[in-house]
């Protein structure tokens, strides 16, 4: 698979704010599946500790794409404030 970028926005809370067009094309969610939801919905495993939080900046996650497979993503977290 060619490398593709996207954006998910997540709140302080963990819920889903914001999701690109190149978050749908990774995932196969489109943004009203998944905008309000928690994030950690999202995850076929655990993601290291502090990667959804913001607290540790990048680091690599296993997300559950909309047919079932597995996707690893590389995550770089960048808190707005």
């Amino acid at each position: 698979m060619e490398d593709s970028s996207a954006t998910m926005i997540v709140d302080a809370r963990g819920l889903v704010t914001g999701w690109s067009e190149g978050a749908r094309r990774l995932t196969g969610y489109p943004a009203e599946a998944v905008v309000g939801r928690p994030a950690r919905d999202l995850l076929a495993r655990d993601a290291p500790p502090g990667l959804l939080s913001g607290t540790v900046p990048d680091g690599t996650a296993v997300i559950r794409h909309r047919d079932g497979h597995p996707v690893s993503l590389r995550l770089r977290a960048c808190p707005l404030l």
